[in-house]
């Protein structure tokens, strides 16, 4: 009599706690001391009643859950550089051109910036979670990874994106990094080397844009100029993001690895992960 299948829920399980290892600790000892940085140096940011923002807490709470998961060290040091020089474009852009500004007024705050390369670290590490997925349900019920089926989604949801970011963005067509922007989403979007990747990094980073844009919104930590709490398109704008961040920092860690002579790309590491991960929640469980 063969042994009992493990549930689906069994083998999740097992997955998510082999992403946890001696590194996790020292990812989670970095993050407080940024969050801790910038808590102390910027104050204003805390409710000045003391009052417990319970709704913060379970953000960081959730971000250090991913953070903490699936270390790798050059890959995850690429996408920390990545998400910093992007995410300080993209605030320079979007305050100095109007669409949003931060109570503070400045453009952008300096407190911000670490934000960007954290929610690409979390985007990445969802992102690996949703991927087990698809290919486990797929093993169970039927080719859910097929290409086609992700090419299809793919061309729906990112030129829908940009078309409607591009409308968003209207206004301010006239500032020339607007129009530097929108190029640039066009470009993103005209190429997809990996429809199944980038179609579940956007989920990704929409879903953490959903809380993230919220709680800034509804604090009015930011505003945008349409007075929305928070605009759609802006929480679909964390998946693009995600999906840019990704794109370049597989290219960025290509070239360190044709100089360094290791040419390993980040998407290989990422399946690498996700398998050894597999094997272990598997071999743990059955």
């Amino acid at each position: 009599m063969s042994p009992e299948r493990p549930t689906l829920g069994h083998r999740m399980l097992g997955f998510v706690a082999s992403g946890y290892d001696r590194r996790s600790p020292v990812a989670l000892l970095l993050l407080i001391t940024v969050g801790a940085a910038v808590g102390y140096r910027h104050s204003d940011l805390l409710d000045a009643n003391g009052a417990m923002d319970w709704l913060l807490a379970g953000i960081w709470a959730w971000l250090a859950a991913l953070v903490c998961w699936g270390v790798c060290l050059r890959r995850d040091l690429v996408l920390i550089a990545v998400g910093a020089g992007g995410g300080g474009v993209i605030e320079w852009w979007g305050t100095n051109s109007g669409l949003w500004s931060y109570f503070t007024g400045e453009r952008p705050p300096l407190w911000i910036l670490p934000a960007w390369p954290i929610a690409a670290l979390s985007a990445d590490r969802l992102a690996r979670l949703l991927i087990w997925l698809v290919e486990e349900l797929g093993r169970r019920q039927g080719p859910l990874h097929a290409s086609r089926l992700f090419v299809g989604l793919y061309w729906v949801i990112v030129p829908g994106f940009v078309a409607w970011m591009t409308a968003f963005t209207w206004p301010t067509i006239h500032v020339p990094a607007t129009g530097v922007v929108v190029a640039l989403m066009v470009a993103v979007m005209a190429y997809c080397p990996n429809p199944r990747r980038d179609v579940v990094v956007f989920l990704a980073g929409s879903v953490l844009g959903v809380f993230l844009e919220y709680w800034g919104t509804s604090r009015q930590c930011w505003t945008y100029y349409t007075g929305q709490v928070p605009p759609p398109v802006a929480v679909l704008a964390h998946g693009f993001a995600a999906l840019a961040f990704t794109r370049a920092a597989a290219a960025a860690d290509q070239l360190l690895g044709m100089v360094s002579g290791k040419q390993v790309s980040s998407d290989a590491v990422a399946v690498a992960a996700v398998s050894v991960a597999r094997t272990k929640a598997g071999s743990g469980l059955n």
